[in-house]
């Protein structure tokens, strides 16, 4: 490679790293939807012409870079180190599946396909998948999100990306691709505003309790009994005949629950009131174990049901190779260790089935599809935030349950501690929201529904297959066809 050749890819890569920081704008709080497409679209440019696998990688592997900077800044309020440590491993999954496409015509399909790809490895890989900063989000507000109702989040990414290709084909002055890939586009949302979003089953007045507080704090140095207080304080104006939604770790008390004073004021609010309370629950099991749960007390003080988190928080909940990182780490921050539950992402009250995605679960479709499937007529989003000190985790996370509402055709009930906390109805519209920090009581009528979306029903593997066999056709077509040729 010459100099100038060294210099040319220098360039790229700069290029790319900035193109991905303007893609990274796309997300919330920002929420420039637009600047998604004339991020992707450059990064387009760069990596078209290509012809080395590895040189390919390593220009998107740049532009990730750049990308993730901003979408997981919100890390270093958690763990500076991790921070610095994931941002390049993140990006190298983002950009592991552009190795897999080719310079040409098909590029223009395999590059949208890439980028969902990149998505989809990020969401299970490492640790279970860590999917915020994901360029769904950035769409959550955009004339293109009816398009995760026909194909779900995944399939959101890849339009973003085809719009892209769209975008730069108009700016090379390559009319017939442009045409084409845009139409696409369009015809995807067409669809997607169409398409199934179940029934009305009537509706019930809900009532999502937000007990306010300083962001920043953590478990292990804010008080619990307060936390509890304001959420009791607040609830008392909570309407008679509600479903009240009270936030993740609203109630922390020692196991067993039932025999503590925490559940004994929560039955007689209960009572008093004549409302149902779905509250988060931290249950401190002993020095080393607690449970993440969301418990039902209904209006006659009875606890009939209750779930327990099973997608955990790495580095959250858990720490990974605890024993290998503790001589290295303060893990002091993180003292216990979360159980994980099992079983349907459902929870049965005086008013329907409910599915519940507690905090972090809000992020994989794959949760609130199970709970849906289960029979949930609303969606429950318990969730804390308070360990961050800028918007970026509370405006995800509200993007997140606005990109379920989607998926799901069901509304949202998404009740924080200090974040925000907001009632989103089947469309992905905001119905009601709070300020953060503010002690406030959120109210509407929710409507219970029923019947499955697209997504819902057939899950993220038909347009993961898609992705991969276009990826798998760039890859091996060429080869089949040279082996024709000189048979």
């Amino acid at each position: 490679m010459s100099s100038l050749t060294r210099r040319s890819l220098r360039t790229r890569r700069a290029i790319g790293f900035g193109a991905g920081l303007v893609t990274a704008f796309s997300l919330p709080p920002w929420g420039w939807w637009p600047l998604a497409l004339i991020g992707l679209a450059v990064i387009f440019v760069l990596v078209e012409p290509v012809e080395s696998r590895g040189t390919r990688f390593s220009l998107t592997w740049w532009s990730m870079l750049g990308f993730f900077v901003i979408g997981l800044v919100w890390m270093i309020d958690l763990t500076p180190p991790g921070y610095v440590i994931s941002v390049p491993i993140v990006a190298a999954i983002m950009a592991a599946p552009m190795a897999f496409t080719r310079p040409g015509p098909s590029f223009a399909a395999s590059f949208p396909a890439a980028i969902m790809l990149g998505e989809a490895w990020r969401w299970v890989i490492p640790f279970g998948g860590v999917p915020m900063g994901s360029i769904a989000m950035g769409q959550a507000g955009s004339p293109l999100v009816d398009i995760a109702r026909a194909v779900g989040a995944l399939g959101l990414i890849a339009a973003v990306a085809l719009g892209a290709v769209a975008l730069a084909k108009v700016a090379t002055n390559d009319p017939r691709p442009a045409t084409i890939t845009a139409l696409l586009v369009v015809a995807a949302t067409i669809i997607g505003v169409v398409a199934p979003d179940g029934d009305g089953n009537g509706n019930t007045p809900v009532a999502v309790v937000q007990g306010g507080g300083e962001l920043g704090t953590r478990a292990v140095n804010s008080s619990e009994a307060t936390v509890f207080e304001r959420h009791l304080e607040a609830a008392e104006s909570v309407p008679s005949g509600s479903l009240s939604v009270w936030p993740e770790s609203a109630v922390t008390a020692n196991a067993p629950f039932e025999d503590s004073l925490e559940l004994r004021q929560l039955q007689d609010l209960a009572r008093r009131g004549g409302f149902t309370i779905v509250t988060g629950l931290t249950e401190r099991i002993d020095a080393d174990f607690f449970s993440n749960a969301a418990i039902v007390i209904t209006p006659d003080g009875t606890m009939v049901d209750r779930y327990e988190k099973v997608h955990l928080v790495p580095f959250g909940e858990y720490i990974p190779l605890r024993s290998l990182i503790d001589p290295f780490a303060d893990l002091s921050l993180i003292p216990r260790t979360a159980i994980k539950g099992t079983g349907d992402a459902r929870v049965d009250s005086p008013h329907g089935p409910l599915t519940v995605a507690i905090s972090f679960e809000v992020y994989f479709g794959e949760r609130t599809r199970d709970g849906v499937n289960a029979g949930g007529e609303l969606i429950l989003n318990p969730t804390l935030a308070s360990s961050y000190r800028t918007t970026h985790v509370p405006e995800q996370s509200l993007a997140s349950a606005r990109l379920r509402a989607v998926e799901s055709g069901r509304w949202v009930l998404q009740s924080s501690t200090t974040g925000y906390s907001a009632i989103v109805d089947q469309r992905g519209n905001v119905v009601a929201r709070t300020g953060l920090k503010e002690q406030r009581v959120l109210t509407a009528e929710a409507e219970r529904r029923t019947g499955t979306t697209w997504p819902v029903r057939t899950g993220k593997v038909p347009i993961t297959t898609i992705a991969v066999l276009i990826l798998a056709i760039d890859t091996i077509g060429p080869r089949i066809r040279e082996r024709a040729l000189r048979r």
